[in-house]
């Protein structure tokens, strides 16, 4: 259930009826061997989600008036770039975390490249840019959110070494509540970074 909440009078009968669902769907790659140099880490939007930083989607089908996945606040766009960069550095300084406690080695002039996009995000409340276009929106408001990511390994030479992805979005409304603005999308970006580091560092055995 993505549909987001704007009274309180709705609340509780969803959360009778909401059955306890968490969505994961799961950790998906293609490198067999341990990366074997240091990894430089590259964080990218991608084209759609930079878009939706000042903009709504392109696609009319994504605008979310639904009650299904795609609906979120301010229909799936006006996240503001300034959100959307903290996304990015919240994920990069979460890989090298977990780079770090692998024993990989993050380094800006390493020859092997992680480059990790930010497919898509749901946040749980509005963001400052939301607030500031919709009157129907407060702090409030809240609902599930999420986020998806793809990565890719690239060799010294821009060869594919290999590709990850990871996708997972909340289903179950009634722990929305107590979150922030991207509780679920955080979840999401930190299940990434620990499962896409255990795969560097063990390869084909994690």
């Amino acid at each position: 259930m993505r549909q987001f909440i704007k009274s309180s009078l709705l609340i509780g009968s969803l959360i009778i009826a909401a059955p306890s669902l968490a969505n994961a769907n799961g950790f998906e790659s293609t490198i067999m061997t341990p990366v074997a140099t240091d990894v430089k880490i590259e964080i990218r939007l991608s084209e759609d989600l930079a878009h939706r930083a000042n903009n709504l989607p392109e696609k009319f089908s994504d605008r979310g008036n639904s009650a299904g996945r795609s609906s979120a606040f301010s229909q799936n766009g006006f996240y503001g770039e300034k959100d959307l960069l903290k996304l990015q550095t919240r994920l990069e300084k979460r890989l090298r975390q977990q780079l770090g406690k692998r024993g990989v080695n993050v380094s800006d002039a390493a020859p092997t490249v992680l480059r990790v996009t930010l497919t898509d995000v749901k946040n749980n409340r509005p963001t400052f840019r939301q607030l500031s276009r919709s009157s129907g929106l407060s702090l409030e408001s809240f609902g599930t959110g999420g986020a998806e990511l793809e990565a890719e390994l690239l060799s010294a030479g821009g060869g594919s070494l290999g590709t990850m992805d990871y996708e997972w979005y909340q289903f179950d409304i009634r722990d929305a509540q107590f979150g922030g603005i991207w509780t679920d999308a955080h979840r999401a970006m930190d299940r990434f970074a620990k499962r896409a580091a255990k795969k560097l560092a063990s390869g084909a055995h994690s």
